[in-house]
C-alpha cells in the first residue's frame, strides 16, 4: 500500500502522522484481510480553515469538522493492476481540542479518526443503527491490537481478549 501525506498546516509533527497513518493502515487491512500492495491513500493533515472549506464544498456544512473521508466512486475490484482508495483530511486543531475534551491522548484519538476514516474508504458506514454497530466493533478491535482504548466507552463493545 502507498500512503500519499500532505501536510498542509505546521503543527503536525510530519514523522509522528507518517508513522501513525503506516500503523493504522497496516491494522485496518490485516483486520480485515486486504492483502493489496497496489493501493494508494491520501491523507491530508490540515487546520480548521481548510477543513471548514471542503466540509462546505463537499457536505454543504460551513464548519470545521475533525475529519473528511472521501471514498473513490467506485470500489476496486480483483482486477485492478493498481487503484486509489480514496482520501482523507484531518483538522489539527479540531482534534486537538476532542483529544482534550474527551481526556484521551492526541495520538490515540488520530488513531481512531483514521481508522474510522479508513473503514469509510472502504465501505464501511454508520447510516443506521445495524451499521454502526458493526463499523464501531470493528474500529475497537483493531485499536485495541493497536494498544488503543475503546473510544466508544468500557462498557460499549468490551472486546476479550
Amino acid at each position: 500500500m502507498n500512503l500519499e501525506i500532505s501536510i498542509a498546516y505546521n503543527s503536525w509533527n510530519e514523522e509522528e502522522v507518517r508513522s501513525i497513518a503506516a500503523e493504522c493502515a497496516k491494522a485496518v487491512f490485516s483486520e480485515i484481510k486486504l492483502n493489496k500492495n497496489n493501493v494508494e491513500i491520501c491523507l491530508l493533515f490540515a487546520n480548521d480553515k481548510e477543513i471548514r472549506i471542503l466540509n462546505k464544498t463537499y457536505r454543504g456544512v460551513d464548519k470545521p469538522t475533525n475529519v473528511l473521508s472521501f471514498p473513490m466512486e467506485s470500489p476496486p475490484n480483483d482486477n485492478d493492476d493498481y487503484y486509489i482508495l480514496g482520501s482523507i483530511a484531518l483538522a489539527f486543531e479540531t482534534i486537538k481540542r476532542e483529544s482534550l475534551e474527551q481526556k484521551k491522548s492526541f495520538q490515540d484519538h488520530l488513531k481512531h479518526l483514521i481508522v474510522h476514516s479508513l473503514l469509510h474508504l472502504l465501505r464501511y458506514d454508520h447510516a443506521n443503527k445495524n451499521e454502526a454497530e458493526q463499523m464501531e466493533m470493528l474500529e475497537v478491535v483493531i485499536l485495541k491490537k493497536m494498544n488503543v482504548k475503546n473510544p466508544y466507552g468500557e462498557s460499549c463493545y468490551d472486546i476479550e481478549d
